[in-house]
């Protein structure tokens, strides 16, 4: 059965669903809602992808958005046997080579994109492209070795990770980018060993840190003002607070890149 107009096979997105709430309990200390209503805003730091139909089938194939010609055909990467077949139906001649317009001519005739490249250990992967080695993932590009994941480009040794680009080695995070060993972590950018943080820059080795920036093996930072710990903790529920009644009222909040001025919401 697909989850309603989506076109996500239910046993996909039933446990994917419930990976990202159980996510959103390990970051935001409560449920927000279903994944599915805050596409847009994990997506933001994802590569863009396309849906494209399938010239032998007519079925859906994802690719990496790009340049292509208005007359480009595709194909999903387990037709590739077909394809074969249609090749092998279709043998190059003397015509068909006497000069360069010829050999371009025959060559456009039998050249096709593959899309839906899901490769390895993989499966109940959903509308993704350069994937090895996931487990219930959707809208993921080249990702590797990775389970419940979604809307994620360029990463690596992932578990319960939803929005984020270009990073490996992380646990229950949101919408981060250049990522590095992290856990339980949000909103953040060119994070490495770290836990526990959320809008924040440029840290290493730290832990419990907000709306910081450029700090090393620190904890208990809002901003880059050091707090005692029971001082931290309070501030950092209510904050959390604040942040979960915005993302369920808007489906979305502002975004690190926004606090550090740049293009991407």
């Amino acid at each position: 059965m697909a989850h309603e107009a989506h076109g996500i096979e239910e046993d996909v997105y039933g446990p994917l669903n419930k990976a990202w709430k159980a996510t959103c309990k390990a970051v935001l200390k409560d449920d927000i809602g279903n994944l599915l209503d805050y596409q847009d805003y994990l997506r933001r730091y994802t590569d863009p992808m396309e849906l494209k139909r399938s010239s032998l089938s007519g079925a859906g194939v994802t690719i990496s958005s790009g340049c292509f010609s208005k007359d480009a055909r595709f194909i999903s990467n387990s037709e590739i046997p077909e394809y074969d077949r249609k090749l092998a139906a279709m043998p190059l001649d003397i015509n068909s080579i006497k000069d360069i317009d010829s050999v371009i001519e025959a060559t456009s005739e039998r050249a096709y994109y593959a899309g839906n490249i899901v490769l390895g250990n993989s499966a109940h992967v959903v509308r993704s492209h350069r994937v090895v080695n996931a487990n219930y993932a959707l809208e993921c590009q080249d990702v590797y070795d990775a389970k419940y994941v979604a809307y994620a480009t360029s990463m690596r040794f992932l578990e319960y990770f939803f929005g984020g680009g270009v990073g490996s080695t992380s646990q229950f995070c949101i919408k981060t980018q250049e990522n590095y060993r992290m856990v339980r972590c949000m909103e953040t950018v060119h994070i490495n060993v770290a836990a526990d943080c959320y809008f924040s820059a440029s840290l290493e080795h730290c832990s419990d840190c907000m709306f910081s920036f450029n700090q090393r093996s620190r904890q208990f930072l809002i901003g880059n003002l050091q707090l005692q710990k029971d001082s931290y903790m309070t501030l950092k529920d209510k904050l959390l607070a604040e942040i979960r009644d915005t993302l369920q009222r808007d489906k979305s909040v502002v975004s690190i890149a926004d606090l550090m001025g740049g293009k991407h919401g």
